[in-house]
């Protein structure tokens, strides 16, 4: 993935790298667990929750890369855009604006 010069332009890159369904129903598992643990470490106040949001949430999004895309993800690389990145997709998945192919999906 090139150097994203803005969020639009990072979003084209990621829906790249998520070309496959598999995928990105990897991602939706991982973000649904991790939201539902950070609201768990919310009503509880046990901080152990937010350790298992981050580690459930990047090892299913990690599996989907590695093991179905055989690519390698760019958290690391844009923290920010990319957490931006997996909650539009989810909100996308969730709401069945993003289901098959991400050719016919236009974020403007």
């Amino acid at each position: 993935m090139g150097e994203a010069k803005s969020f639009y332009t990072f979003w084209v890159e990621y829906l790249h790298q998520h070309e496959l369904l598999a995928t990105r129903l990897w991602h939706f598992v991982g973000t649904s667990a991790a939201l539902v643990s950070a609201l768990l470490a919310l009503i509880t106040w046990h901080w152990v929750y937010l350790v298992v949001a981050f580690v459930v949430s990047y090892g299913c999004s990690w599996m989907g890369h590695f093991f179905v895309e055989k690519n390698r993800p760019v958290s690391f690389r844009h923290p920010i855009w990319s957490l931006r990145a997996d909650l539009l997709l989810f909100q996308m998945m969730l709401t069945r604006g993003l289901t098959e192919s991400i050719n016919t999906f236009k974020l403007l």
